[in-house]
């Protein structure tokens, strides 16, 4: 048995023998309750914006079976993705490259980067769309090797490693994240929508998808067109505090503070923990200040992208 074999062995023993299990299988028991649809490669990728989106500790079969069996969102069809999906959808971690690894893992770094390079940096390794991957974590894919192993993918690192499909290791750095193709329709759906974060259901990607025409209208300059259709997402969705903040932040783009920041308070009303809101606030209420005072806000305006 190789070594780096027997190193995850001994480690899978001592986290079992301290009484690491039940919070490993505490862990394993949390399933994703969103999904976000990325309309470039016509995927759906099971997670939410937070690592507890994942299925962690498992092995590959356990990985595997858990995304066939898992029905969520009401659809089925979920599945390990490949290698090359796994990879083309991530957002790298920056990290230096160093050639420091236990080659029996063969370990690699993106064909992109040599040694002393540093990857190029994101705030969070992750999924695009906001699903977010714990560091030194690693997924397992649907892509086999050699023998008994299988290729996972480490986000945070940007590289791959050759792993034996029976290792769990614990709360284990291996994870099942579940993806699946769409359908015409709801493809259709997602490019009009474009989130860049996970939905809970398709009402709210249809939501999405009728203020992406305010969006559309943001990012022309158009702020009084954006204004109305961001409007006209609130008929159908009263409470969709998206669409306040899109109102909010083209009126402050306009000018007019006063309004800008009684939809943002809505936003927040609606979503005390909404970021964006948060951020776009502070700046209105800056620009309400700076108007008063005859000056110009120091806050960079809201992007929309």
């Amino acid at each position: 048995m190789p070594v780096s074999d027997r190193l995850l062995r001994v480690m899978f023993a001592l986290f079992s023998i301290l009484g690491f299990g039940a919070q490993f299988s505490a862990a394993a028991s949390k399933t994703p309750t969103t999904w976000w649809p990325d309309p470039t490669t016509g995927l759906m990728w099971a997670g939410q914006t937070s690592s507890i989106g994942l299925r962690t500790g498992i092995d590959w079969k356990t990985a595997n079976d858990y995304c066939a069996a898992s029905q969520l969102g009401g659809y089925t069809g979920w599945r390990l993705p490949t290698l090359k999906e796994v990879q083309d959808t991530t957002t790298p971690h920056q990290v230096k490259a160093e050639q420091l690894w236990d080659t029996e893992l063969s370990f690699h770094f993106h064909p992109t980067y040599s040694p002393g390079q540093f990857i190029p940096s994101h705030e969070e390794p992750g999924i695009k769309g906001g699903i977010a991957i714990p560091n030194h974590h690693s997924i397992w894919t649907s892509t086999l090797t050699d023998g008994n192993k299988a290729w996972t993918f480490d986000p945070g690192y940007f590289a791959i490693m050759r792993v034996d499909m029976r290792y769990a290791a614990g709360s284990g750095p291996y994870n099942a994240l579940c993806v699946r193709p769409m359908e015409t329709d709801l493809l259709q759906i997602a490019k009009e929508a474009q989130v860049s974060h996970p939905v809970s259901n398709l009402q709210t990607l249809k939501d999405y998808a009728t203020l992406s025409k305010a969006r559309l209208a943001y990012q022309a300059g158009q702020f009084q067109d954006s204004i109305t259709q961001a409007k006209n997402a609130l008929l159908l969705k009263p409470d969709f505090a998206p669409a306040y903040w899109a109102i909010g932040i083209s009126y402050g783009r306009l000018g007019q503070w006063d309004l800008a920041i009684i939809n943002l308070q809505a936003a927040l009303k609606i979503d005390k923990g909404y970021q964006d809101a948060k951020n776009a606030l502070k700046w209105a209420e800056e620009g309400l200040k700076a108007a008063k005072s005859g000056g110009i806000p120091k806050a960079q305006a809201p992007d929309w992208n």
